[in-house]
């Protein structure tokens, strides 16, 4: 009888776990790239901030160099990457999501150093 109690409940905690998709997981990489460019040029236009990233530092002034750059390029390379997953029938593929993963960890951290800066702008006025 235990036995199957405990069955149950390794089922339930299986079933609980939520689990994203390939396309969930890219998507919201994109997103954090949209929120780092935003949050960048928060940062950038209070003064106080210098943009870090050395490949960004000349394109920041073009307006339509930015959008190419951290919009549209990222995009059509994630719509490729759709298009080859689903092509490739790839499914759930561990150095994939490792890839994933590590991206989307990454892009967290640089939006939270972003919030970090953030609340010191509060300090600054």
């Amino acid at each position: 009888m235990s036995e199957a109690i405990n069955i149950a409940a390794q089922k339930t905690a299986k079933q609980k776990r939520i689990k994203f998709t390939f396309y969930q997981k890219i998507f919201f990489l994109y997103f954090l790239n949209i929120t780092d460019w935003i949050c960048t040029e928060a940062l950038l236009a209070s003064g106080y901030f210098a943009e870090a990233n050395p490949v960004m530092q000349p394109v920041l002034n073009n307006f339509w160099q930015t959008i190419i750059i951290k919009g549209v390029i990222p995009l059509a390379v994630i719509l490729l990457s759709c298009l080859v997953n689903k092509w490739a029938n790839a499914g759930d593929s561990i150095i994939i999501n490792i890839m994933l993963y590590v991206g989307i960890s990454i892009y967290m951290l640089v939006n939270l150093w972003h919030i970090f800066n953030f609340v010191l702008l509060f300090f600054i006025f």
